[in-house]
């Protein structure tokens, strides 16, 4: 299978704490608060009680101010993403209708020239299909991103030949990547452009 690399895992990271200069102003913060209401005298004790503290919890205390997202990312991302091979043959079109502004954003923000066959090379984007059970009375979804964006589903026939493929694969459930390609057609009036998107796999 082709994955992509994995950059998950970095073996010379620094193991994350807090530095020595935050946990001594932090200390002093708190005696100082605890001197002005308890007595002078008690701001020295406070604050070497407290850098103590801080200094031997610093590993623990940086280890829970970490999203709980970002570890559920590099889990995921730990186990490579699949990526289709490429045939160069875009024969699965899917369903854009309702996405037409987003895709609009993508030529642009691409310089996409449909007019210019030298930039065709342009329109070839990576799209991630995101398997989609939220639908109650579809479960056999899949969603297409390009960017990060929403640009189409997968009509329900290929949609269901799609989500067998992933199983026979072992990859139920999981995100995979293909190139994907955006097309434009005009209306018969020649008034209203329409964008297509199609994907480079075989279904």
């Amino acid at each position: 299978m082709n994955r992509e690399p994995d950059f998950s895992g970095n073996p010379g990271e620094q193991k994350r704490g807090i530095s020595i200069a935050s946990i001594l102003g932090l200390s002093v913060f708190l005696g100082l608060i605890t001197g002005a209401g308890a007595g002078v005298s008690l701001i020295l004790p406070v604050t070497l009680i407290s850098a103590l503290i801080l200094y031997f919890n610093r590993d623990k205390i940086a280890a829970s101010g970490a999203p709980e997202k970002d570890a559920r990312k590099s889990a995921k991302a730990a186990q490579g993403t699949y990526v289709w091979p490429e045939h160069g043959q875009f024969a699965c079109t899917i369903s854009t209708a309702p996405y037409q502004k987003t895709i609009e954003q993508l030529v642009q923000e691409n310089g996409i020239d449909f007019e210019n066959t030298a930039t065709a090379q342009s329109r070839i984007l990576k799209a991630h299909l995101l398997p989609d059970d939220s639908n109650p009375y579809d479960s056999d979804m899949v969603r297409v991103c390009i960017n990060g964006r929403t640009i189409g589903y997968f009509d329900h026939q290929p949609a269901r030949s799609f989500l067998d493929q992933l199983e026979e694969k072992g990859l139920s459930g999981q995100v995979t990547i293909c190139n994907a390609m955006i097309t434009q057609s005009v209306d018969a009036d020649g008034e209203k452009i329409r964008y297509g998107v199609k994907l480079d796999i075989a279904i």
